[in-house]
This record gives structure tokens, sequence and C-alpha cells, in this order.
């Protein structure tokens, strides 16, 4: 019909609608979620089976179709993924980095396990969706995000000074501003 918008266009997916308006944030996820379970679903078919004689990747291809390594290498994987998750989860509230550690031992299960894939694909449609919202906002809008989002990751610093002290290898001026701070202590 000549009133629809056209979603295809270049204009789709991009936070605003071929006039140019900004879209609701709930009509920006559902796009990414759509766009992600069809890249599911062209990469993995209906069964949403990861064929090892599929895998673009030659070296892991012949790991994989190995008759015993095969189920070695998933062992190893699945093994390597949940080491780096476990390793993740007490990095996220002390110093350290770690949901891109969490991150990084999920992406490694994906390349793997289908179920693994899907929560990649779902944080990644989340991310793209709320990327592509905020970039629609006018600056009045972003002001206050970017603002609450530096206060809350000093905060999370904060709080990681605060149960694990101040390191005693920073530079002099570095140590002397922190220990000024109420609460911090040398570690």
């Amino acid at each position: 019909m000549a009133g629809d918008v056209d979603t295809t266009s270049e204009t789709a997916g991009q936070g605003r609608d071929a006039s140019g308006a900004r879209r609701a944030y709930r009509d920006v996820r559902r796009e990414q979620h759509a766009i992600v379970r069809q890249e599911l679903l062209d990469r993995f078919g209906e069964n949403g089976r990861i064929d090892p004689h599929e895998d673009p990747i030659r070296w892991r291809r012949t790991l994989r179709t190995h008759p015993v390594i095969g189920p070695v290498y998933r062992v190893v994987i699945a093994t390597l993924g949940l080491l780096l998750i476990i390793a993740g989860i007490p990095m996220v509230p002390l110093v350290g980095p770690g949901w891109a550690i969490i991150f990084v031992g999920l992406f490694l299960w994906s390349t793997e396990f289908i179920w693994a894939r899907r929560v990649t694909q779902f944080v990644k449609a989340e991310v793209k969706a709320f990327e592509q919202y905020t970039r629609a906002l006018p600056w009045k809008a972003k002001i206050p995000m970017l603002l609450l989002s530096a206060a809350f990751g000093w905060f999370c610093f904060y709080l990681a000074l605060l149960v694990t002290g101040v390191p005693g290898w920073l530079p002099e001026q570095v140590l002397d501003l922190l220990l000024q701070v109420p609460g911090l202590h040398l570690a």
C-alpha cells in the first residue's frame, strides 16, 4: 500500500522511520530480534544444529569432523568456556573485566553449542537495538544517560576499591588523591 512504511529501506534499523521520526524502542528491539532470528535460521536451518562439516574455518572443521578428536575438542571448548565464565563472575563486582571475560566464555561456547549461539545473538540484538534507539535520541536526552552511566561506573570503581583497598603500586599522586576519598584505605 502507498501509506505503508518500507522496513527494508536504508532507514530501517536506524532508530528512525522513513520520514525521519524517532521510532519506539520496542519497535527497534522487535526489528533487531527478527534480524537475529533470520541470521540464525539462514546459518543453521530449521533444525538449529551446528553442522561440523559446514564449519567455515578449515582447521576447526578438520578437528570437529574427526571421529576421536571431535568429541574431545567439544569437551575442551565446554571446559574452557566454563572456566572463563567462572573466572569472570567474581570479577564483575571486583576490579577486573568481569563481563568481558564472561562474554568471551559465552562466545567460545557459541562456536560449539547452538543454545549459547542463541544467547549471544540475543545479547547482540539487545545491544544493537539500544544503540540504534539512543543514536536517534536528541542530545538533551543523551546527556543525562551519559552522566548516569559515568556516575554508575565511578560508583562501581569506588565499591571495588572499598572492598579490595587502594593498590600500593599506583603513582604517588593518584594514591594520595584516592586515599583522601572517605572509606578508602591502602590495600
